[in-house]
């Protein structure tokens, strides 16, 4: 835990993962920094499980950031919460705001489509969906607006080149 916060868990970017009211006053080279996403005390559950509590994080925009932790920690819910992954899981639920560009993605008002068109997410191993192999393959020609017949067509192709057509 960090001196001073009252967070359980919170990764910090340097100075910007503070908020206004964490720190003093801005010197001028801190007020022309652009924060592309803007955590703030996001808390997120599954079912009764509470995985995370109080996290924040500033993201600024065109930089690299990092969120590094012991596996367990929360690092993967944190960010799945960016594009709304979690509502395609049953029983969870995220509160807090989650500000990109200045607009809470946690807004039940959010088109999600559009959302996951911005904030894509790849990871280091495979991380589907909780749905079928073809739903999970389905699910991008899906959002984008291809037809049934289309949508068949390359997921029976990609599952036959990748040998799970059977499965």
């Amino acid at each position: 835990m960090f001196a001073g916060f009252s967070a359980r868990r919170r990764w910090e970017n340097d100075y910007v993962g503070q908020h206004a009211a964490d720190v003093a006053a801005p010197t001028t080279h801190e007020a022309e920094i652009e924060i592309k996403l803007d955590a703030r005390h996001v808390n997120f559950f599954y079912g009764d499980f509470q995985a995370l509590q109080d996290a924040s994080l500033a993201v600024q925009a065109r930089k690299i950031t990092a969120l590094i932790g012991p596996s367990g920690c929360g690092k993967t819910t944190f960010l799945r919460i960016f594009n709304r992954m979690h509502d395609l899981t049953p029983g969870t639920r995220a509160t807090g705001e989650v500000l990109l560009d200045g607009h809470n993605v946690l807004s039940p008002d959010i088109d999600v489509i559009n959302l996951r068109r911005q904030v894509g997410m790849l990871f280091q191993r495979a991380n589907p969906f909780p749905k079928s192999i073809y739903d999970n393959v389905a699910y991008g020609p899906h959002i984008l607006g291809w037809s049934k017949q289309q949508i068949s067509e390359i997921v029976e192709e990609s599952l036959k080149d990748t040998g799970l057509w059977e499965e």
